[in-house]
């Protein structure tokens, strides 16, 4: 299997057993997690990619935009 595929399943439990937030509180909103998909390289607000982390909503949003924009490039 993929080094880089088990990394996100690993963090991928973790963030959805630990940090559900089914409220979606203090999410920072689809635009940003939106540019943040389309700029991965770019320097980003610290408290937004700590929110990512904390936050299976907000986790899976940005990995659903980040596998549409990989598609699209193919």
């Amino acid at each position: 299997m993929n080094l880089e595929i088990e990394l996100f399943d690993a963090i991928d439990r973790v963030v959805h057993q630990d940090y559900p937030n089914p409220r979606g509180i203090d999410c920072p909103g689809h635009f940003v997690l939106q540019k943040l998909a389309a700029e991965p390289g770019v320097a980003h607000s610290v408290s937004t990619l700590a929110h990512i982390r904390h936050c299976a909503p907000c986790f899976d949003e940005l990995r659903e935009l980040r596998r549409r924009r990989t598609d699209q490039k193919t």
